[in-house]
Parts: C-alpha cells; sequence; structure tokens
C-alpha cells in the first residue's frame, strides 16, 4: 500500500462488505418477491439440510460459520414457520437433530431457482474469464484468513 492515502470506500475490506451486503440484500429480495418466507441465513441452512438431512447445530453452526446462539435463534424462527424440526438424537439426548419439515423440503426447487437467478444478476456483464480470477482471488484471500 505504501504512502499513498488510505481511502476507506477504495479499500478491499469496505468493497467485499459492501458487495456481500448487496447480494445479501438481493438474494432476500429474490426469495420475497417470489413468497418465499426465507432469510439468506435460514436458506444457508436450508441448503444444508437439503444436502444431508438430519444435521446437529453444532454441524450447522461449523457448515455456515455461526456460532451457536445465531443457529439455535434461526432454527427457532424457522420452526415456528413449520421448515424444520429438532428431533432428539438417540444416543446423546443432550443434542437435537435438525431435520426439514415437507414444508421446507417443497420450497427446494423454489429456493434454488431464485439463488441461481442472484448469481445470474450478480455476474451479469462479467465474461467467464473474469468471473474466474475473481473467484480465484477470493480463494487466496479466504486461504490468507483461514491461517
Amino acid at each position: 500500500m505504501g504512502k499513498s492515502k488510505y481511502i476507506l470506500a477504495e479499500s478491499i475490506g469496505y468493497k467485499i462488505t459492501n458487495t456481500a451486503r448487496l447480494i445479501t440484500n438481493r438474494l432476500n429480495k429474490n426469495f420475497k418477491q417470489n413468497n418465499l418466507p426465507v432469510t439468506h441465513e435460514q436458506w444457508a441452512i436450508m441448503i444444508r439440510l437439503w444436502e444431508e438431512d438430519g444435521l446437529t447445530q453444532n454441524n450447522l453452526s461449523e457448515m455456515t460459520k455461526k456460532d451457536s446462539p445465531s443457529i439455535s435463534r434461526l432454527i427457532n424462527n424457522m420452526e415456528k414457520r413449520d421448515l424444520v424440526t429438532r428431533i432428539p438424537h438417540p444416543v446423546d439426548k443432550r443434542t437435537n437433530l435438525i431435520f426439514l419439515t415437507a414444508t421446507g423440503k417443497k420450497m427446494q426447487m423454489s429456493m434454488i431457482e431464485q439463488a441461481q437467478n442472484t448469481v445470474d444478476q450478480i455476474s451479469n456483464g462479467i465474461e467467464k474469464e473474469e468471473m474466474e480470477i475473481f473467484l480465484k482471488v477470493l480463494r487466496k484471500i479466504d486461504q490468507n484468513l483461514s491461517d
């Protein structure tokens, strides 16, 4: 960075954070416009459960990189909307397994469609090669911050 003047709006952290917020807002908007009563945070849980139903809250916490209290709050809200249900673990009664309800399962295709719609909106006008470079750089940033 050298001796140049620091400008917040031009910093990589600011740009990544702002872009992430815009993407989140767009995904939430696309869900809402298509009568899908979920948020991007709930989507992150549901997609994991479509891949493997019956995960623990700890599994979901690790997969989504969210703390346990946040996952618990999300699951509580999702239970109220009849999207998931908690079932006591057959061996460890202190642990619950989280399963999608019939309502949650039924939303899968519509939600994936809106997530893909969001990706299409995000990548509009970006060449395939540019996107590949962008994703490669993001992977490197993730690696740098994961150490």
